[in-house]
């Protein structure tokens, strides 16, 4: 009987052995990035450094594993457009999103640290800049070449530009409503040397409401439907030569390849020979936008917005050009 009872008890023995080493070892339910790493803000072509950064593994039986090691993967160098890091460890992964700032938003690009033009034919002059996110200087710290123009020449610029405003009248924001609203205000400036329009990429929205341009015995302020980016178009110019007799020129964006805007690009072709009004065409410039990737890069955040050193070293030579032209 004893020999019964003890074999008993060994095949437990032996059978809760077996069931110990059966038991599978737990695995990671998710990660979780305990402590960031010490940095996080970065110049796009920068290389991502981790260190500092601590990764723990909650485990599926409840337990944490703190400091595990990790496998990375991250952009080198850091793109413009390449701002997530990801921390992988067991399967699982967490990420964090990094804060890109563009080369050419740098502080060298700054308008504070631009030079003024020994001397230039704009020195004196005053410009007034009609336009949406592009004339404000979107993706630039307000910065455009607006700005850069009055710093580089002595020259006095007006700004009334509104981040995703069209130019066909759709509302309060709009171009023509706040054009309106600025010529009935106190501000309004006594005379221009010129006044500068952006071709709006907001009315890329509502091509169904380009219109066209009047016929050539169209001339009068009642005869252009607002509602249309050719009629405000048609009525900016008529309405600016009326206020200030001075010459109004048009400036498109450099090219992104968007065949509406190239539509609205005939339209202010047909406005321009209508209406003999100068027209400032980044867009269909070849020469001006043979520049290589790596200048792209510097030069433009996005497809439509330019970064400081766009504006400046880019763009500005062009309007100062024209602008000079103008003067002479």
């Amino acid at each position: 009987m004893k020999r019964i009872i003890s074999l008993f008890l060994a095949a437990i023995g032996i059978l809760a052995l077996l069931t110990s080493c059966a038991k599978e070892e737990p695995t990671v339910s998710s990660l979780v990035l305990s402590v960031k790493p010490d940095k996080t803000e970065y110049v796009e072509g920068e290389t991502f450094d981790p260190t500092g950064a601590r990764v723990d593994a909650n485990m599926s039986d409840g337990t944490v594993r703190e400091g595990v090691e990790y496998e990375l993967t991250s952009p080198n160098p850091i793109g413009a457009k390449a701002y997530k890091v990801v921390f992988s460890y067991g399967g699982q992964s967490v990420s964090i999103n990094l804060e890109v700032k563009r080369r050419g938003n740098e502080p060298e690009y700054w308008l504070e640290n631009t030079p003024a033009l020994e001397s230039s034919p704009l020195e004196g002059k005053t410009y007034f800049f009609l336009g949406s996110s592009v004339t404000r200087g979107e993706h630039s710290e307000g910065e455009s070449m607006v700005d850069f123009i009055a710093k580089r020449n002595g020259a006095n610029c007006i700004k009334e530009a509104v981040s995703g405003t069209t130019l066909m009248d759709n509302g309060e924001k709009s171009y023509v409503s706040r054009f309106n609203r600025y010529l009935e205000s106190e501000e309004k400036a006594d005379s221009l040397d010129a006044f500068i329009c952006q071709l709006s990429t907001n009315d890329l929205k509502y091509s169904e409401s380009f219109g066209a341009i009047t016929a050539e015995d169209k001339r009068e302020i009642t005869d252009f439907d607002t509602a249309t980016t050719a009629g405000a178009i048609e009525y900016i110019i008529v309405r600016a030569r009326q206020e200030w007799r001075c010459p109004v020129v048009f400036y498109t964006n450099s090219n992104f390849h968007n065949e509406n805007y190239e539509k609205m690009i005939a339209i202010l072709d047909e406005a321009q020979a209508k209406w003999n009004i100068e027209v400032i065409d980044l867009y269909r410039d070849e020469k001006f936008n043979d520049v290589t990737e790596e200048e792209l890069s510097l030069y433009m955040f996005d497809l439509t917005h330019p970064t400081r050193a766009g504006y400046r070293d880019w763009w500005t030579p062009k309007f100062e050009e024209k602008l000079a032209e103008i003067s002479a």
